[in-house]
């Protein structure tokens, strides 16, 4: 069963909502005022945290393993900034520019964690419309 399925059908539509959005927002970080305002809300440095998540939804992600691997979610984030903050380090020596990308950076992770396809988020409608209108609450029906 892939990641995806099993973090779906475990978790609450709510929270599957919430993690949709979260997913959305750092792949359109650049192009979407909202997005951008939500994912400047994080102070958490794990970025699971609020605005998107509670308390306890955070830590039940936070402590979330994915199929396929023997750390946390949480664990796999701070090896995954780690990495890619090193890299950079040589690169941006310069420039002192060490800012983690959003939609390079973070979203990878983040997706294939939760075996989400970003084109299937790009193309999905109903979750367009509802973050103009509901932003992280899914409405009913």
């Amino acid at each position: 069963m892939a990641a995806a399925a099993t973090t779906k059908n475990t978790t609450s539509p709510q929270l599957w909502h919430k993690l949709r959005v979260f997913l959305f927002d750092l792949r359109h970080f650049r192009e979407r005022s909202d997005s951008r305002d939500r994912l400047e809300l994080i102070i958490d440095p794990s970025y699971i945290g609020a605005p998107y998540f509670t308390p306890a939804e955070t830590k039940q992600l936070k402590s979330f393993v994915p199929e396929g691997s023997e750390s946390s979610l949480q664990m796999l984030v701070a090896c995954a900034l780690e990495e890619k903050l090193n890299r950079r380090q040589k690169k941006r020596e310069a420039t002192r520019d060490y800012r983690v990308c959003a939609a390079h950076d973070l979203a990878p992770v983040f997706e294939k964690a939760f075996g989400v396809r970003p084109k299937e988020l790009q193309r999905d409608k109903k979750l367009i419309k509802s973050l103009t209108t509901d932003g992280l609450v899914l409405k009913e029906g």
